[in-house]
């Protein structure tokens, strides 16, 4: 009878451990909620949930700093580092880079500005708006080409085109760009429609345009095919001798935009207007999600990248700290969001 007694007493326990091995699993989350918490969508919901909490902390010491027109203000300055950081996108998805974006985008600019300084027809305008997108999608194309065909590295590649673009310019300029914006330059990077800049409306176009074509076509998945195996890529039949080439033209006509409208922004084109696009489109890309060693991102978080370091830059001026405070700051800020997504812990996600 006792063994009987000892035996109900073992079953009862089973159950109470059972029971508390219920309890103490974790009920799932919701889909939605499943997915967000997911890996692949981590880096997205810590890059947006950051621009919340830099507005929300920079209110509490500067109301003003939540005011329409200054959120507004920051949206316009995002949306020219943005695009910046749409031509990195696409490079850095691949495993490359552009450092030739500085004066890819200034020559574009000063060209833009030279011809129309003394005819600003309609005609002379679309003209020079042409010849100046198309001076950085031949950069964007060189580029690709010698990265493509003569296996230089990418970042040796836009690093020398970097430098002839210099080179070119001040030639063309002979130190000293002339002329301004054309009017519709101008209203582009400045004018609004309905209280919404334009600026930010072509943003919006271009990111849906982006979007899409990274997520819903054959390039898209070819770009991130690369980034993540280049030679299994080739063996498998993708044509990536092409896909790079057509990517870094487009990368200099993301530059060539952007020159464009920082000379509508500013109504003149100037020496080293690019300088200050370098390394935030790149950091503004890697904040956002995208793995700087290729094949793992997309330009959702670059969205939330440019913004975050834009606000930043603002929020650091209005603090009043020095250049080296910002560059300090700048870099931990990168240095942190690197290590909250695990870049340098995976070679390849």
């Amino acid at each position: 009878m006792a063994s009987v007694g000892e035996s109900g007493e073992a079953q009862e326990t089973l159950e109470v451990t059972r029971r508390e091995e219920r309890l103490a699993v974790p009920r799932p989350l919701p889909g939605p909620l499943r997915a967000l918490a997911s890996e692949q969508y981590r880096p997205l919901v810590v890059a947006y949930g950051l621009i919340l909490v830099i507005i929300f902390v920079t209110a509490l010491r500067h109301p003003g700093f939540v005011s329409v027109g200054n959120l507004r203000n920051q949206l316009v300055l995002a949306s020219f580092l943005g695009m910046a950081a749409a031509a990195q996108t696409i490079l850095i998805l691949t495993g490359g880079i552009d450092l030739s974006i500085a004066w890819n985008l200034n020559f574009s600019a000063i060209l833009l500005t030279h011809l129309t300084k003394t005819d600003t027809s309609a005609s002379r305008v679309t003209w020079a708006i042409f010849l100046a997108l198309l001076s950085a999608c031949v950069v964007g194309f060189v580029n690709g080409l010698g990265i493509a065909y003569l296996r230089i590295p990418p970042l040796v590649m836009t690093l020398g085109m970097n430098a002839v673009m210099l080179g070119v310019t001040l030639y063309y300029t002979k130190g000293t760009p002339q002329g301004t914006a054309p009017n519709v330059i101008l209203k582009l990077a400045t004018g609004r429609i309905a209280g919404i800049p334009w600026a930010v409306l072509l943003w919006v176009v271009v990111s849906a345009v982006l979007i899409f074509v990274l997520k819903r076509t054959v390039y898209g998945r070819r770009l991130y095919a690369i980034g993540n195996n280049p030679r299994a890529s080739y063996l498998s039949g993708v044509p990536v001798r092409r896909v790079l080439i057509v990517s870094y033209t487009a990368a200099g006509l993301f530059a060539g935009i952007t020159g464009l409208l920082l000379t509508g922004y500013s109504n003149q084109s100037y020496i080293r207007m690019g300088d200050a696009y370098v390394l935030p489109s790149i950091a503004a890309v890697v904040v956002g999600g995208t793995s700087i060693l290729g094949g793992s991102g997309g330009y959702v978080g670059t969205i939330a990248g440019a913004i975050i370091i834009t606000l930043l830059q603002n929020v650091l001026s209005i603090e009043n700290r020095s250049q080296a405070d910002q560059q300090i700051l700048f870099g931990l800020i990168v240095l942190i969001m690197l290590f909250i997504y695990g870049r340098e812990a995976k070679v390849r996600e």
